[in-house]
Formats: structure tokens, sequence, C-alpha cells
């Protein structure tokens, strides 16, 4: 019976497709002619015509609005074009300078809040960046990600959501996010942090207020977030110490920080905008220990496309700009200054430290790495950031041992090709990395970021 059915399928199969190879050039002919005949508006052409002067994504957003009326809520950032690391490269040791042996150490520790009587110590100049449990990520990826801090010992960040002990548990660093909401505010869960960022904005949400729906998130968020039945977990405006209908001022949130920490660095977050130095200055007049920014190509979970496409400052301007600012108005260097938003792989984190940042936030990057292992239960059907993403029903568990593994390998490669590019260059440790180990490939990269033009002759 088996076989019958076999033979007969394959049968019916070979008899379609030698219909279809006999009618194929009739219908070709056909198509051809009418193309070629008729009105571009009568034929299949006024659509290619269409998607040619309005880009695909373009279209896809349009027909969203068209069919709900509501705001577009796109994850991964913006998909924009900007002028960045690329545009720069390292420059080796050879001749002049020699390379160093790979018998040699390379350190890559770093710290943030230098002069604070408990500064953040580190491994390396990266950290994971914040992405909230319950409002981006699922719990397991949560616990992964705090897994893979611990075990190439960097820091990870709460990003906005609720507290999560289990993650404070796991990490070998921890950063506290603070601000505009309500959760998160009580000083034994203060107390845990080893660095506090005080967060204003982001790269694809700056400074706005986010209101999520109460269907959105599950029994155990709610109640990490102190919610009500049906209350609406929200993320305001502006900063605020008791009422969010009073805004209260960055420098009375820091002092307020300061005591009740005890003598942790205290952070600034913020996206980075066109009046970025007016920005610094607040920030320099509330003394901050540390400045987070996040360039218009940092991401998050859910961001409106007119926020993430059309606000903001690449990240390599914005470091640019503000390194400058804080040489300018910071002259003793107390405030040490971290980069975020876009950043994807070793050669750019050097690049960033060289123009003098700190250290190097990573989000999106970590997360393809979180689902790495485990991305084929999810593609065709559904997208790898359904393994990640939170849902109140989610359709595909992570597994966070699998998903642990893939960051830390990620990081451990990263940091193995970071120790080899210094190496390379002549150095020892990453702190000896300055603009003049750039070249800029670009004379307009050149002139933003002051790096020689590699077409130029050098003395």
């Amino acid at each position: 019976m088996f076989w019958t059915a076999l033979f007969g399928t394959l049968l019916a199969l070979g008899i379609v497709i030698l219909v279809l190879v006999w009618l194929l050039p009739t219908i070709a002919r056909r198509m051809l002619w009418a193309l070629l005949t008729r009105p571009m508006s009568d034929t299949l052409a006024e659509l290619y015509v269409s998607l040619k002067s309005t880009p695909l994504m373009d279209f896809l957003y349009s027909s969203l609005r068209a069919q709900s009326g509501e705001v577009v809520i796109r994850p991964m950032g913006s998909a924009k074009p900007v002028h960045g690391f690329d545009d720069l490269a390292l420059v080796s040791g050879q001749l002049s300078r020699h390379p160093v042996l790979e018998s040699e150490a390379v350190s890559l520790e770093t710290v943030l809040g230098r002069h604070c009587p408990s500064p953040l110590k580190f491994s390396m100049p990266l950290f994971i960046s914040g992405m909230a449990y319950g409002l981006a990520l699922n719990h397991a990826s949560r616990i992964a990600l705090a897994e893979a801090s611990g075990r190439t010992e960097i820091p990870l960040n709460s990003g906005q959501g609720p507290f999560l002990a289990a993650e404070r548990e796991r990490a070998f660093r921890y950063i506290l996010q603070f601000g505009r909401w309500t959760w998160n505010r009580e000083p034994e869960i203060l107390k845990q942090a080893d660095m506090i960022e005080v967060q204003v904005g982001q790269g694809a949400m700056p400074g706005n207020a986010v209101l999520s729906t109460p269907t959105e998130i599950g029994p155990e968020i709610r109640n990490l977030m102190h919610l009500k039945e049906g209350q609406s977990p929200t993320i305001h405006a502006d900063l605020f110490l008791e009422d969010p209908r009073h805004p209260t001022p960055l420098s009375e949130v820091v002092a307020y920080l300061r005591s009740v920490t005890d003598g942790i660095p205290i952070a600034l977050k913020m996206g980075a905008g066109g009046r970025l130095e007016e920005d610094l200055a607040v920030a320099l007049k509330a003394k901050v220990d540390v400045i987070v920014i996040d360039g218009t190509e940092g991401a998050t979970g859910n961001a409106p496309i007119t926020l993430s496409d059309h606000f903001g400052i690449p990240s390599l301007y914005a470091l640019v700009r503000a390194r400058r600012y804080l040489d300018q108005h910071d002259p003793d260097h107390r405030i040490d200054l971290v980069i975020s938003g876009g950043f994807r792989e070793p050669g750019d984190f050097l690049k960033a430290y060289a123009l003098g940042a700190r250290a190097v936030g990573l989000g999106t990057i970590v997360m393809f790495a979180l689902a790495h292992r485990e991305i084929t239960r999810t593609v065709p059907t559904l997208p790898p950031t359904d393994l990640v993403f939170y849902r109140a029903n989610p359709h595909v568990p992570l597994d966070s041992t699998l998903a642990a593994k893939g960051v830390v390998n990620f990081l451990t490669s990263c940091r193995k090709e970071m120790e080899i590019a210094i190496r390379t260059m002549g150095y020892t440790k990453v702190s000896d990395l300055k603009p003049s180990d750039l070249s800029a490939l670009d004379p307009e990269i050149a002139r933003i970021t002051g790096v020689h033009y590699a077409g130029d002759f050098r003395n």
C-alpha cells in the first residue's frame, strides 16, 4: 500500500512538472508581452517601481500603520547607515614600533569610578548593557547573562526592569539602573549594586515616556514591580525621587544615591543628541563619577520607529564630542567615559578605547550569542529573538545553560582577539591605546575625530 501511494504521488508530481514545463514558455511570452505593451499602472511593473522609490521597510511600516492605526514598535535599533568605526583602522607595530612577542601577557583590566572608595573593577573593557527583565528579555536570558558575567568577570547591567535576586547572585559585578520608574528604589536593593546608573535616556529612546500594557507582563514581573492588577508598568519622561509628576534635578538624585550607597560609583546613562555638551555640563555639575553615552545605533526591545531612526547622533560622533568636552572641563579626568550603541566586534571595541572610552557596552550582539545554540528551534517560522524576548506566554523556551555558554564563548573569543590586536600594535595594556594608534580612512572622519588621514603624508 505504501509503495503504491508513493508511486502514485511521484507520478502525479511528474505530470504536474511536465505540464508546467510545457506551459511555461507560453506563460512567459504572455507576461512579457503584457509588460511591454500595457500601461505600467496595469502590470506588476508598477509594484517594482513603487518599491524602488519607496524602500521595502518603509512599505512595511506604512502597511502596519494602515492596519492598526497605532505606533509602530520595532526592536533591535535603527537600520539606517551611519558613519562609524569602519572608517577607522588600527595602526600596527612593525619596524618603527615593534609588535609585542606572543609570549607576553596582555592586561585588559578596566576600572570605572577610579576616584571612588569602592571603584568598579573588571577583567576587560566590556560590559553587558541594560536589557530589562520583563520589559525586554525573559527570565532564562537574564540568568544566562548573569552566568556569563560571572564566568568572564565583566559587569552585568540590570536595565530598566525589576531587580532579580537570582541574577545578582550569579553576576560578577552588578550595575543597577535607577531612573524614571517606581521599582528598584528600596535601599536594600540599591545597596546590592557595584555601580548605580541613573538612566535618563538611551540610543533608541532618548528621554521619552514608555507605557506598556498590563497584559504584556506576567504575575512575577508585576509582583517585583509592585504593580496592582491592571496597572501599567510606566517609564516616565523625567527623573524623580518621590512623585513622577514632580521631576527631581539630577544633582539631587545623585546626592540621594550617594547617601544610600557605600562609596560605589554613580553613573549617568543618556542617549547622545545634538545638545550633548549642554547635557554633559549638567552631568558635571551633578558630580557623577561615570558617564555612559548611547549612540543612535543603540537598540531596545520596543522603540517607536521615529525615535529610533530620527533622533540622536552616531556613537562615533558622540564619543569624540564627549571626550573633547571632558578633556576641557574635567582636566583631572575624574569622570570616566563609557560608550555603547552598535558595537559588534573586537576591533571596534579597541578603536573606541583609543578614542577615549574606558569601556564599551554590548547589547544586540550579546542577544545573538544568547540564541546561537538554539536558533534552529525557531527559524523559519519564528524569529531568533523569540528565544530571548520576554512574553507572558513564550513560544519557545530558552535553555539558560546553553545560552550562557554561547555568551561566554563569544566574550572569550573577543578577549583573545583584543589581546592579539594589542600585541600587534606594540603594547601590553589596553590602557596604552590612544588616538595616534588610529588612521582615518575617510577625510571627513579624520576631521571629526582628529585622527590622521591615511591618505596624507605622515612625518
